[in-house]
């Protein structure tokens, strides 16, 4: 007789993983929720201390789906994109079809030179990302979050490259800062 009960031991761990499955063997609009997902999402939420979180896929994903979302259901949005922005973030403002302008990377000045130029009661919005992922440096958030509040913009930080090594609890930068509001 063998020292491990390898069907029992295996059988064990099967009954487990039929109890806890987390793949949904689809995307959630195709096999719908599970209360994994929704669980993680609220400790994402409390992670941030907000009322609620979203989970994509994918950092890729997310960055396409919120942005396209963003600027195109909002009316007469301009979106203004860091130089070195990721790929997804790129592709989510091109698949929202908004008015766009890039300004240089980690550049407040040129973010405002370029915001100057549209007119105070459009919409906008300044997408950059706390740590850059080919770069390797740190965005001036303080900085940049200042001009944008000056022009009536709105931010979007892509903190995938902070959540997890920076801040408090390692939340990403801005729980390391404070928000943008928090940080003046």
């Amino acid at each position: 007789m063998p020292a491990m009960d390898y069907e029992g031991f295996f059988k064990e761990r099967l009954e487990a993983l039929r109890a806890m499955v987390a793949g949904a063997g689809g995307t959630r609009n195709i096999s719908g929720n599970n209360d994994l997902h929704l669980l993680f999402q609220r400790e994402i939420a409390d992670l941030h201390g907000r009322e609620a979180a979203l989970i994509f896929t994918s950092g890729y994903v997310a960055n396409d789906a919120a942005l396209s979302t963003l600027a195109r259901e909002m009316p007469g949005t301009v979106v203004f994109s860091d130089a070195l922005n990721h790929a997804s973030m790129i592709a989510g403002i091109r698949n929202s079809r908004a008015e766009k302008y890039i300004f240089r990377h980690n550049d407040p000045s040129d973010l405002a030179r370029l915001l100057q130029g549209v007119a105070m009661g459009r919409p906008k919005l300044v997408c950059f990302e706390s740590v850059y992922s080919m770069a390797g440096d740190i965005a001036p958030i303080a900085a940049l979050c200042d001009v944008a509040d000056r022009f009536g913009a709105m931010t979007y930080i892509d903190e995938v490259h902070a959540f997890g090594s920076m801040g408090r609890m390692a939340a990403g930068s801005p729980s390391a800062k404070g928000s943008c509001t928090a940080q003046r």
